[in-house]
């Protein structure tokens, strides 16, 4: 609601399909699918063809990642903006906050494994399912990304930030202090996630309305 208030934006929510019924490459294609069709009706949605942004939150971070590198690969719609919160990018489960994050609230070790099985039983190293895993990240959408401190996806969220950035990538990068995977859903009236969704409502406007 706040990114179609605030943002003054036309907001599409994609009902994907979800795992473990329907795994990977299920939801990447449903979501890629989408953005094609919002491009073409575009119009017909009151919105404009040439300012489209994908955005997405944990799982739905790396829904929007993959659209993003699809939509680049296939020269596909145009995308003038990603917004990533604290998104699962990694499937390998290697990075040091997974490690370290056993024992969290809302999200740690085990429950990303879980996710990652159901999701893809390999851990697929196809960059539609693990973003960071693409061999080069140049030419998308400049990003948004925030990640909060005490989160196992917090160092895939820095990680492919950095990845970005080194691909010639416009990036903000965001971490927000002493928050939990979820903390502005589980807490929406909270300080720091009110100024969390500002900050996302604020990158979104000015990719859109520049």
């Amino acid at each position: 609601m706040r990114y179609a208030r605030d943002v003054e934006a036309v907001v599409v929510s994609v009902d994907y399909r979800l795992a473990p019924e329907h795994p990977y490459p299920a939801a990447a294609d449903d979501a890629y699918a989408a953005l094609t069709w919002i491009a073409a009706n575009a119009a017909q949605l009151g919105g404009d063809p040439e300012r489209i942004a994908v955005a997405g939150g944990s799982a739905g971070g790396n829904i929007a990642a993959s659209t993003a590198l699809r939509a680049r690969d296939l020269g596909g719609p145009h995308l003038v903006f990603q917004a990533l919160t604290y998104p699962g990018v990694d499937g390998s489960l290697t990075s040091a906050s997974v490690r370290e994050f056993t024992d969290t609230p809302v999200l740690d070790r085990a429950a990303m494994e879980l996710a990652w099985r159901y999701y893809a039983e390999e851990r697929h190293p196809e960059p539609y399912a693990s973003p960071i895993r693409a061999a080069d990240l140049g030419g998308l959408p400049p990003a948004y990304i925030a990640v909060a401190e005490v989160d196992p996806l917090r160092d895939e969220g820095l990680a492919y930030a950095g990845r970005l950035g080194a691909a010639g990538v416009t990036t903000e990068l965001v971490q927000v202090p002493g928050a939990v995977h979820g903390f502005d859903l589980l807490f929406p009236k909270a300080r720091v996630s009110e100024r969390s969704l500002a900050d996302q409502v604020r990158a979104l406007r000015e990719a859109l309305h520049p």
